[in-house]
């Protein structure tokens, strides 16, 4: 179970420190470093990549870092889900399984209704083209992290 703690680090970089309660001081030490800095990618690409005009950088940023706190607590939700999952994964039981996935697609919905609800505000601010490459980025962004995440969660046995 430390394994898979350990693996969920990468998950953890964009989740706030209090859906990280069961984690050792250390791994919240480097979570918070790890974070930093992978949410400095995340605004660098943005800036690289999305070419906002000055009028269209003063308002996404403010609603931009809204969004990623808003996705940040889904991803809390997300969290909870697979810690419990690695607290439990040497003694799961049927009717414990059929929890977690329930939780997981409530989470999964929460992600994509969160993701819709910003769109409808970045496209009072982007036009839709920029609103799309700007999900597009997001989307390569969070794969990424879900891709690091599964390969350290073992298939249930």
């Amino acid at each position: 179970m430390k394994k898979l703690i350990a693996l969920l680090i990468c998950f953890l970089l964009a989740t706030p420190l209090a859906a990280q309660q069961s984690l050792t001081a250390e791994a919240q030490r480097n979570v918070n470093i790890s974070r930093k800095m992978v949410d400095d990618k995340r605004n660098t690409q943005i800036a690289m990549f999305m070419s906002f005009s000055q009028e269209e950088k003063e308002k996404f940023w403010p609603l931009y870092r809204e969004y990623r706190e808003a996705m940040a607590g889904v991803g809390d939700k997300r969290l909870a889900v697979i810690v419990d999952y690695a607290n439990n994964v040497d003694r799961m039981t049927d009717p414990l399984a059929k929890q977690l996935l329930e939780r997981s697609f409530k989470v999964d919905k929460e992600f994509i209704q969160t993701k819709e609800r910003y769109v409808k505000k970045f496209r009072r601010i982007l036009p839709d083209i920029k609103v799309v490459r700007l999900m597009q980025l997001e989307n390569r962004m969070d794969i990424a992290v879900d891709m690091k995440v599964a390969e350290g969660i073992p298939l249930m046995k």
